[in-house]
């Protein structure tokens, strides 16, 4: 069973996240994980099925270290930058934090 999170926070695959998408803390909830916890505390202001996107604007620099060498080549591609994930993830995210100070 899932604890409580942040505070205005529900759990998502990909952590506990706030409603503007921001994901405040990083963990490995599997779906029924997810399910059980949304049918103790009630609707929750997301679903899985329907996950905010994370966009340049959306996006803190904070946010790319607890991103995947894989999200962050998702996030660039989306934004017009292939990024190589054979580069270690703190190139990746420098070049990203490079991207989000242009915008």
């Amino acid at each position: 069973m899932i604890g409580n999170g942040p505070a205005d926070c529900v759990p998502t695959l990909r952590g506990w996240m706030r409603e503007d998408g921001r994901i405040m803390m990083r963990w490995d909830f599997t779906q029924d994980e997810i399910n059980e916890w949304n049918a103790a505390h009630g609707p929750q202001m997301l679903t899985e099925a329907d996950p905010i996107p994370v966009t340049l604007e959306t996006l803190q620099e904070d946010d790319l270290q607890g991103m995947t060498k894989t999200e962050l080549e998702d996030l660039g591609r989306e934004n017009g930058v292939e990024l190589d994930r054979r580069k270690n993830k703190s190139t990746l995210i420098n070049t990203m934090k490079g991207i989000i100070k242009r915008t």
